[in-house]
């Protein structure tokens, strides 16, 4: 073998040393210095309740781990967002907290609890994170302010809307128990479908209100409860 096929040898030999070199170290810098964390596909508003659907994974410096971000999906799934979250952005753990740590409203909001009875509150299946519009129905009076005894139709009745597209915060049994589909686990694994399952009805409604909306919600609920007026609870259109 002559020189000359000796030293293309090396340095064929030489660049393939190099090259595998460099793809080690870049394979091992990639390993040791990015990891994947859940980052939002589109933006999510906030008062959304999370799910992990909502968060593909991206390649972050590993000097974030011990951040105080959310690291896995699932552990973001249930949560309620309390500002909007961007997207491709990890999610801090301010961002998004358990609905029972959550005031779920601006502060420039008050938070209210209402009585409602399922059949006038959409069967009492309304969730967290839903906006619902509050119609107040009035009793007509005869002209001795005695409720008309004739039968109950729309004509004996004043409807009036108080209040639209509030944020539903919180929903409750009358026991104040979170209201909501059983667990599998309540319902002792019996193998019961999901549409068998029994479900909690809400009885207690709490709302986000603009601080001018408070008094004519709370007129209406006396109002509902001295003079036979009725409050009704709808879901608000998207």
């Amino acid at each position: 073998m002559n020189r000359t096929v000796q030293f293309i040898i090396g340095v064929l030999a030489i660049g393939i040393a190099i090259a595998a070199g460099i793809y080690g170290r870049n394979a091992y810098l990639k390993e040791v210095s990015t990891y994947q964390i859940p980052v939002p596909v589109a933006e999510i508003p906030p008062y959304t309740v999370l799910t992990s659907e909502m968060f593909a994974l991206r390649d972050m410096p590993r000097t974030m781990e011990n951040l105080p971000y959310y690291q896995k999906a699932e552990d973001l799934s249930g949560l309620i967002s309390v500002s909007a979250l961007p997207p491709g952005l990890p999610v801090a753990q301010t961002g998004a907290v358990p609905p029972a740590q959550f005031r779920l409203a601006d502060a420039a909001f008050e938070v209210l609890s209402i009585p409602v009875e399922p059949v006038s509150a959409v069967g009492g299946q309304i969730q967290i994170g839903q906006r619902v519009n509050l119609y107040q129905m009035i009793r007509q009076q005869t002209k001795n302010g005695q409720p008309e005894q004739a039968q109950v139709d729309a004509e004996h009745f004043t409807v009036e809307r108080i209040a639209q597209s509030i944020l539903v915060v919180d929903v409750r049994t009358a026991q104040g128990v979170t209201a909501g589909p059983a667990s599998e686990e309540a319902n002792g694994n019996s193998g019961m479908s999901g549409s068998s399952q029994q479900v909690e009805q809400v009885q207690i409604l709490t709302l986000a209100l603009e601080p001018e909306l408070v008094q004519k919600v709370l007129d209406a609920v006396a109002s509902a409860k001295k003079q036979g007026g009725l409050l009704w609870t709808t879901l608000a259109t998207p």
